[in-house]
């Protein structure tokens, strides 16, 4: 299918009764068992695609990579093809100091879809939060509290049509090099117009011989051949390559939808090619409460039967997804000057993407599956009803039978596994396999020495209890203890502002409480306002339901570093042979060179940032993919108009 991204495979969606997505890919289907469930029906305008998925944020990646070894290493990062920028989703201004120091990955439908702008066929609709477990369990921080994003379709998209995403026009133009000048949506306007005037003194009377057409065609070429010397010009690159197509495309709609046939898929073809995605559904596990959410079977699948497809992403290195704890150093001879950094001596643990990535003990390499749902398939030793296998369809087969470094910094994803059922599936069972011994072992020590936050409940959780909860004064204990910090919404205490503050434009400010006077519903609060410059900070008679809580930067449980973090484990019957290091001693001279690099000079501490290479940034880049180079935008969506 026709596409302007790097994705290591473009989509397709064959669409089933229950209106979910088949994916296509250009390998053959996977020989398996498989009763077909995945009719071609075609999905409806404002119909749901696929069920709601987990998103895993980021965190900082530039702070915890500044060391030049590590920067290195960050260079060949595939993930930053594929990660959304932190202003799609709310909540994620609450993670750290800065919003744009985080970014999220977005397995399924989110990582797997392919962005046409002029095209776009399907709107994002934003996520929630939500632990999914007990504040107290040692599950918590293991796990995304981001959950249930997921896509609806803006108009009918015909059995064998692909669906479209909007990526944001930044995320193309700061990948010039990789993609050329793309045409932006506002460019195929102005490139129809182009060919109406063209066709309009093509088919001119006049007293004069009229022009052959190979005059025509030869001038239309001519102004083609200028694109290399305006190459800067997306108009030119929206042009079709031959004259005679001209008149066909103004009238199936323009420039616009000029490649729109040639990304449909022949239902013959899908069908034989294509693997169902839609036989999971999300649900709460079954098999643990530390768990969170799982994958249930969406209907009975057969034993040997596909449960879904998932295309790898591959991390080089695990090294990269390192975290340090932040500390301060002085900045030449200023006394008063400091700059925050990593603490390389310090505890470390791991970006949380690890844990839904897999990983073998003989190698650094992570590879991080993006199907539909898949993130969400939990661990049992003793219960597993699926395993993993390397799939028919991946697109580089080959890397199989390499050494990892030959196709660690290749730039597209080649690998995939396919999820396949162990027994019978039924209905509405919970999709299980087995992370491994090790694992095991490492989360059975984690559920050992597990010792529970006192008082941090996230604000997500606490904002779900506001009508029952009961507020405390700052004397009896600082919510800034716990985490959170209390808020007032504006209207309930502009009265305190100057007509003319600035933060009366804000929707909340930060209050604590000094005195309640407690009777039910009724309950009312003295309450001081702890920001801005105000003409009073005390306020009588505030009512419940001005209060609300955001929580404090990296309080959540994510961020913990006694959260479990350990990679699912590959099979040792299915890692191949060419990844292995040749012998123990080849294992060792490894693991040295790797301490070796972890304990080099951190004086090379300057923070990489990737070179812009087109100085354009404008409000159409919001909620889309992560540009390079990407700015913060001062806006932030909230949930309901992530959209």
């Amino acid at each position: 299918a026709f596409s302007f991204t790097t994705e290591a495979q473009s989509v397709t969606f064959g669409i089933n009764a229950n209106n979910t997505p088949i994916e296509k890919t250009n390998a053959p289907f996977i020989s398996v068992p498989l009763e077909r469930s995945c009719k071609n029906y075609g999905i409806s305008e404002n119909a749901t695609i696929g069920d709601g998925d987990v998103i895993i944020p980021f965190f900082e990646m530039e702070f915890h990579n500044q060391l030049k070894v590590k920067k290195e290493k960050y260079d060949a990062f595939l993930w930053d093809e594929y990660v959304w920028a932190s202003w799609v989703f709310g909540g994620a201004e609450q993670e750290t100091d800065e919003l744009e120091s985080v970014e999220f990955a977005c397995p399924g439908i989110g990582s797997a879809a392919n962005s046409y702008l002029a095209l776009k066929n399907v709107n994002d609709e934003g996520v929630s939060l939500g632990l999914g477990t007990d504040p107290g369990s040692p599950g918590a921080g293991a796990h995304s509290p981001y959950h249930n994003r997921y896509f609806t379709a803006t108009e009918d998209i015909p059995a064998g049509g692909e669906v479209w995403m909007d990526y944001g026009p930044a995320y193309f133009k700061t990948r010039v090099k990789e993609y050329g000048y793309i045409p932006l949506p506002e460019t195929y306007p102005v490139a129809d117009d182009l060919l109406i005037t063209f066709q309009e003194l093509r088919y001119i009377e006049c007293d004069s011989d009229s022009i052959s057409n190979r005059t025509w065609d030869a001038l239309y070429q001519t102004m083609l051949d200028f694109a290399p010397i305006w190459q800067t010009s997306r108009v030119l690159h929206a042009l079709p390559n031959n004259a005679s197509k001209i008149e066909d495309i103004l009238d199936d709609g323009g420039t616009a939808y000029r490649d729109y046939d040639s990304s449909r898929r022949d239902l013959k073809w899908l069908d034989e090619h294509g693997q169902c995605m839609d036989n999971i559904k999300t649900g709460m596990s079954q098999e643990s409460p530390h768990a969170g959410r799982g994958a249930l079977a969406n209907r009975f699948i057969p034993a040997g039967g596909l449960v879904t497809p998932a295309p790898l992403i591959h991390i080089g290195d695990m090294d990269v997804l390192k975290m340090y704890q932040r500390t301060k150093i002085k900045v030449g001879d200023n006394e008063e000057e400091w700059k925050v950094v990593p603490d390389m001596n310090g505890p470390t643990t791991y970006q949380l993407i690890l844990n839904y990535c897999f990983g073998h003990r003989d190698t650094t390499l992570l590879l991080c599956p993006y199907g539909l749902l898949t993130a969400l398939i939990n661990h049992s030793s003793k219960n597993a009803n699926t395993r993993i296998v390397w799939s028919d369809a991946m697109r580089r087969k080959e890397w199989l039978q390499k050494p990892i470094d030959e196709f660690a910094d290749e730039w597209l994803a080649g690998l995939q596994i396919d999820f396949v059922a162990l027994r019978d599936i039924h209905e509405d069972e919970e999709i299980l396999i087995d992370y491994g011994d090790e694992w095991e072992q490492a989360w059975q020590e984690h559920m050992r020495t597990h010792q529970p936050r006192e008082g941090y409940i996230p604000a997500f959780e606490l904002n779900k209890r506001l009508k029952e909860l009961e507020f405390r004064t700052a004397e009896e204990r600082p919510y800034s203890d716990d985490g959170v910090e209390l808020r007032c919404r504006i209207q309930h205490v502009s009265q305190c502002f100057s007509p003319r503050s600035d933060f009366l434009k804000k929707d909340s400010v930060a209050c604590a409480i000094i005195e309640k006077q407690v009777s039910g519903e009724n309950s009312k609060y003295t309450v001081k306002v702890l920001e801005g410059d105000v003409d009073d900070d005390l306020l009588l008679d505030i009512p419940a339901d001005a209060f609300f809580f955001v929580d404090l930067p990296y309080e959540r449980h994510h961020f913990s570093f006694q959260a479990f973090r350990h990679a699912m484990m590959i099979p040792d019957d299915m890692f191949p042979e060419a990844w292995k290091p040749a012998n123990d001693d080849d294992r060792e001279k490894a693991k040295a060179e790797d301490d070796e690099d972890s304990s080099d000079d951190d004086s090379e501490d300057e923070v990489f940032v990737d070179d812009e290479e087109e100085e354009e940034n404008d409000d159409s880049s919001v909620v889309k993919r992560k540009p390079k180079g990407w700015k913060h935008d001062e806006s932030i969506i909230e949930l309901s108009e992530a959209k």
